[in-house]
């Protein structure tokens, strides 16, 4: 039995992976906790600047510890610094490997124009309402009320959780990605208008042992778009790069 960790992103929630339970192979056991950064509020998080020391313990938390951790959207990038700073440390990573889905990274701050903050600020409620779409399966939901259900997790993620995501954003050049040994799945859509796909790119080949994957197109929801297509993917990883650095060493996972 292989463990997965599947890390939602800001302003959502465990439930953003349900399209997938049944897709998952029996040998594969899966953990969706919730984090603080998630659709419910963020008031014990949002003045919280160490998330990537809260992932090492959301890690350190699964029985067993985890084989693969896949981190959508802003999750990614605490994950990236975890790694990061047990690479620099010396340290075992503490999995096998990372899917890293629709992440956001520019590996240098002249890459942060003033022009990309009212974009980026502006695209908020539409990837809300994307993920309240897809969520909504084949029932529809009538637009009015699916921007108003998006308004409302904007209003619980509101300045402060906006301002960790963005300092986090900002922060991505400071990761010692070179470092960074552990396989990674790095995956991206093509229509993604809020993490440009080009980003995705540039990570994956950043990393040492990064391969891309990007979803023709695919926008910012793949586990809800296209569920069969993500397992495999996460499947056809954990196989691969992952079982063979799993198979490699006894001795990655960390505070286990």
């Amino acid at each position: 039995m292989r463990r997965v960790v599947l890390l939602h992103g800001l302003g959502n929630s465990g439930a953003i992976w349900s399209a997938c339970a049944a897709h998952w192979r029996p040998d594969v056991e899966v953990h969706a906790p919730e984090l603080p950064w998630g659709s419910a509020g963020i008031a014990g998080w949002r003045h919280e600047r160490d998330s990537a020391g809260l992932l090492a313990e959301v890690l350190a938390a699964v029985p067993g510890g985890a084989d693969l951790v896949v981190a959508h959207s802003f999750a990614a990038m605490p994950l990236l610094e975890l790694l990061g700073r047990r690479a620099v440390a010396g340290d075992p990573p503490g999995v096998a490997g990372a899917v890293l889905v629709n992440p956001f990274y520019r590996p240098s701050a002249d890459d942060f124009p003033w022009a990309m903050i009212a974009p980026l600020l502006a695209s908020f409620p539409a990837t809300m309402a994307e993920g309240v779409r897809l969520q909504s399966g084949t029932r529809p939901i009538d637009p009015a009320l699916r921007a108003d259900i998006a308004q409302r997790l904007c209003e619980f993620v509101g300045p402060y959780g906006w301002l960790r995501f963005l300092d986090a954003y900002l922060s991505t050049p400071l990761v010692p990605v070179h470092t960074i040994g552990t396989p990674c799945l790095v995956i991206g859509g093509d229509r993604d208008t809020t993490a440009d796909a080009a980003e995705a790119r540039t990570l994956a080949a950043a990393l040492p042992r990064g391969r891309e994957s990007i979803r023709t197109g695919g926008g910012h929801f793949p586990m809800l778009a296209d569920p069969v297509w993500f397992t495999g993917a996460v499947h056809d990883f954990l196989d691969g790069p992952a079982e063979r650095a799993r198979s490699g060493s006894g001795a990655y996972p960390v505070g286990t």
